[in-house]
């Protein structure tokens, strides 16, 4: 969902030497472990290298005790929404260089939150920021998850392409079907879960007294604090030549934050995606789901 969103006020990212590649050919890859079914990679600022989520829901954005690790200065507090239903305190800081793989990323803004919520509530080993859109948006991104590899490509071609617009600017949003309900969905390699079905679109489609649901209690945490939510195991879910059966749901309940938004129906997250090889072509606008 939207997370940590940041619009830059200057950021360059250097990759000297690479300048031409065959189609499909990675510019570069970078390893990743995945935890609680969320992609962490290394980012390294200054002499430290930290755990940081690859999120196409979300921008730059770091843990305070990431911001205090590094000695940087905070300002311009506000109050942001987020997946949860409450506001959460964020500052403004600039990092002067970061390096991911072989990218040099430069002068990048970056949202500073308190993470020590979802943390704690989730029993994280860390999570000491979030990479997102601004970094990958001039790339086909990759991520193979059965290898453990992120791969960026200049160009990208695969089958069955999913052509997608933005939510919120900069989340992939397209129409897939839900039990065969056609309805728009967002992608977000941030999210633990399989499937979120929003409320609104649950009640249209009739879902909602369709399937036994659990009681409402805690199914993850996001900006803006817990998501409280009833759970129940969706029959089936198709986006383009992509079916998944049996996918474990939720329905949150919740009367603000982006999870209330009535734009969109549901979203995929790392519970669904970590089974594929999911790629997101930012320059043409297509998914891919091999």
């Amino acid at each position: 969902m939207r997370k940590l969103y940041l619009w830059l006020a200057f950021a360059g990212i250097v990759l000297p030497g690479l300048n031409c590649f065959a189609q499909n050919k990675p510019v570069f890859s970078i390893p990743f472990t995945l935890v609680d079914n969320r992609p962490f990679i290394g980012v390294k600022i200054k002499q430290h290298t930290f755990h940081f989520i690859l999120d196409c829901g979300a921008n730059y954005g770091m843990n305070v005790s990431t911001a205090k690790i590094l000695g940087l200065k905070l300002g311009g507090k506000s109050m942001q929404d987020g997946a949860g239903a409450k506001l959460a305190a964020t500052w403004n800081t600039v990092v002067d260089t970061l390096k991911i793989g072989r990218a040099t990323v430069v002068k990048t803004d970056f949202l500073v939150t308190d993470f020590s919520e979802i943390i704690n509530g989730l029993h994280l080993p860390y999570l000491d920021g979030v990479i997102g859109y601004d970094f990958m948006k001039d790339y086909a991104v990759q991520f193979d998850y059965p290898a453990h590899m992120i791969n960026f490509y200049k160009n990208y071609a695969g089958p069955s392409p999913v052509p997608f617009t933005y939510f919120y600017g900069s989340v992939p949003k397209f129409n897939g079907q839900v039990d065969g309900n056609e309805a728009t969905i967002i992608v977000d390699t941030g999210d633990r879960t399989a499937f979120t079905l929003l409320n609104h679109y649950a009640i249209k489609t009739g879902i909602i007294n369709k399937y036994p649901l659990s009681d409402t209690a805690i199914t993850g945490y996001g900006l803006g604090g817990p998501i409280y939510a009833r759970t129940f195991i969706l029959k089936q879910l198709n986006i383009g030549n992509m079916e998944a059966v049996d996918v474990p749901s939720r329905i949150p309940m919740l009367k603000s934050g982006a999870f209330a938004d009535p734009s969109i129906d549901g979203s995929v997250g790392g519970g669904v995606l970590k089974k594929y090889k999911f790629t997101i072509d930012y320059k043409t606008q297509h998914l891919y789901f091999e």
